[in-house]
């Protein structure tokens, strides 16, 4: 490393790099959670890829030049690691989507995961987690680079500069591919309340 105050050596000379134990505090759920959506609700996979993203992270924290915040230095870090975890499944064993929303098959019996609602009528409350459950396993089945889109999008509420810098693609390939993927989703959508009674 060279002589220089560590503050110099960033991007922006009047920014300094807060403490990594920081980062990690302010960062880590957000993380966990793009991630958790991004790998179909897998809670263990979701968890080795958040791990996976901080180690990378403090190993490359000395060259983060704050050019752009640690949320989305580190939601670049968080996408590519998951996109390269994909490609190495997809190239060794076929994937299959699962939601923590489905029965758990529990020796020989189904239990339902239920979250209980008790602001809405009981119907209601049946028909909203039968259409959450949906559209949380149609984000599951889109094609990773529409899953990735509307998961930072949607889910994680990325604003599309933000998307744009950690998918390192420009604004409008951003837009697109959000287009095609709700559009996508609209169809699924369609097709699912015309079959509901």
């Amino acid at each position: 490393m060279s002589g220089q105050p560590a503050q110099h050596r960033l991007g922006n000379p009047s920014m300094s790099r807060p403490p990594f134990a920081q980062v990690i505090a302010e960062n880590y759920e957000r993380i966990y959670n793009v991630i958790y959506r991004l790998v179909n609700n897998n809670e263990e996979e979701a968890a080795d890829l958040t791990q996976d993203t901080f180690v990378a992270a403090f190993r490359a924290y000395d060259r983060f030049r704050c050019e752009s915040s640690a949320y989305t230095w580190l939601y670049r870090i968080a996408v590519n690691l998951t996109k390269n975890r994909f490609e190495k499944q997809e190239r060794t064993e076929a994937r299959h989507a699962y939601s923590l929303d489905a029965p758990v098959q529990v020796e020989e019996d189904e239990v339902a995961r239920e979250v209980q609602d008790w602001h809405l009528a009981p119907e209601r409350v049946a028909q909203n987690r039968q259409l959450r459950e949906f559209l949380l396993s149609e984000v599951a089945r889109l094609r990773y680079e529409y899953r990735e889109v509307v998961v930072l999008r949607d889910l994680a509420g990325l604003r599309y500069r933000e998307m744009a810098e950690v998918l390192g693609c420009s604004v409008e390939a951003i837009k697109s591919r959000l287009f095609r993927a709700r559009t996508v989703l609209r169809e699924r959508l369609e097709e699912f309340l015309g079959d509901m009674p």
